[in-house]
């Protein structure tokens, strides 16, 4: 791979996840990317369930961003957050069935996206080959 190859792959993942964004915001849920990130992490963990911080580590966001953002969940019900055992510090954040019905609907949004790019990949995998 060399540096206009890099820049290619940087400008193609730019514009997907922009439009990725833009589809998300039009969504009956109006959810950004990272959410739908945090509610597919949730759908695709053991018992639909993490904490803070794992979810803060797949989604390359810090614990506090994290935290604020299950805020908006937590008030529409997409999500719960407890306490396990004694530890007031340790949260997990388990996916409610209001949650993955906003998950349901915005894949079918996405996915509607990924269709279209999934040509312009085979595109750019050619290029970097």
């Amino acid at each position: 791979m060399n540096i206009e190859q890099l820049l290619n792959m940087q400008k193609f993942q730019r514009q997907l996840n922009l439009e990725l964004s833009e589809v998300l915001k039009q969504s009956n849920y109006e959810i950004t990317l990272n959410e739908f990130y945090v509610l597919y992490f949730l759908k695709k963990s053991e018992g639909h369930s993490l904490s803070i911080s794992e979810l803060s580590q797949k989604n390359g966001l810090s614990i506090s961003a994290t935290s604020r953002m299950l805020v908006k969940f937590e008030q529409t019900c997409g999500v719960i957050k407890r306490h396990p055992g004694e530890d007031k510090r340790s949260v997990i954040i388990t996916l409610t069935p209001k949650g993955e019905e906003y998950l349901n609907e915005s894949l079918k949004s996405v996915e509607a996206v990924l269709q279209n790019y999934s040509f312009n990949f085979g595109i750019l995998n050619k290029q970097l080959n």
